[in-house]
């Protein structure tokens, strides 16, 4: 059994019809779908669809390729082996720059810094999978050296959440459910989301800081692609909660590990190199489609 959800922005796509996506769908891939549910929600439309053979991995791919081209409907469609449940425990799991908000933290501390261009150079790279990321955040943190440590303040003021992150922690927080985020980026500013919706795991960076002023370093093990991995990991053992009750949702190369151990892994509005291997795709609908789809499993 293979399970189809297809979604859509109202204000990005508001002519787009459930219906429409999955006879599209049905008829370009031979499909026989059955509709399990539909609705409008958090200003997505969604419909949630069945396929009583598991969908091979090639054709799974020719759709999410076709949805990517814009040809299913103009929306997105997500193909799962099994579908999570907020009638049982779970955990979200997410990236924090450019998936829970959108900014890229470390090009903004450099931007108040005067070397925004040689920062946010290096991460695009890293992003895009072309350059190690631990390797990579080296290079980035030590040109922030002798840096006031007080342009974190200023960085937390221009933080804006994600469109839908508000929809999304709120159903899974109503669930029950454990909510972290396992970051390349700074516990400095992650703290703003811990604040306002309760993490119960961080696993991020440091940015070392004396007197005022940044060192170049960071403060301990630096969490790279594999350190996410691992907080996936240790999120699931800490509240025995299983594989395949957890939502991983990440946007780039360094997201794509932990994405693997999550039931769910969602690609959100990511590089292409992402996109192509990531499990899932998102990059027509924001992060309430995922609370809609809980919904519809509900």
């Amino acid at each position: 059994m293979s399970y189809l959800f297809f979604s859509a922005m109202s204000k990005l796509n508001p002519a787009y019809r459930g219906e429409d996506a999955k006879n599209t769908t049905a008829k370009r891939h031979e499909l026989k779908l059955q509709t399990l549910n539909y609705g409008c929600m958090f200003g997505v439309n969604g419909m949630l669809c069945s396929c009583n053979e598991k969908v091979l991995p090639e054709k799974r791919w020719e759709i999410i390729a076709d949805a990517e081209a814009g040809n299913i409907c103009g929306g997105d469609v997500m193909i799962m082996d099994h579908l999570p449940s907020l009638s049982k425990p779970g955990a979200l799991v997410m990236d924090m720059d450019m998936t829970t908000v959108q900014i890229e933290g470390i090009d903004e501390i450099a931007r108040r810094l005067g070397v925004y261009e040689q920062v946010a150079a290096i991460t695009s790279e890293a992003m895009h999978g072309n350059l190690d990321f631990a390797t990579s955040l080296k290079r980035r943190v030590a040109m922030l050296k002798g840096g006031s440590a007080a342009v974190l303040d200023e960085v937390k003021k221009i933080m804006t959440e994600t469109c839908g992150l508000k929809e999304l922690m709120g159903v899974v927080t109503l669930a029950g459910w454990k909510k972290a985020v396992c970051s390349g980026g700074f516990t400095q500013l992650i703290d703003v989301i811990d604040k306002k919706y309760g993490l119960d795991l961080i696993k991020a960076n440091t940015l070392a800081v004396s007197d005022g002023c940044f060192t170049g370093e960071v403060a301990g093990e630096i969490v790279d692609a594999e350190a996410k991995r691992r907080g996936v990991l240790e999120i699931m053992e800490r509240y025995s909660i299983p594989k395949e009750q957890v939502i991983v949702i990440g946007d780039g190369a360094n997201d794509l590990k932990m994405m693997q151990e999550g039931g769910l892994g969602i690609a959100y509005w990511a590089k292409p190199k992402v996109r192509a291997q990531a499990p899932q795709v998102l990059s027509r609908s924001y992060l309430s489609a995922v609370a809609l789809l809980l919904m519809l499993n509900s």
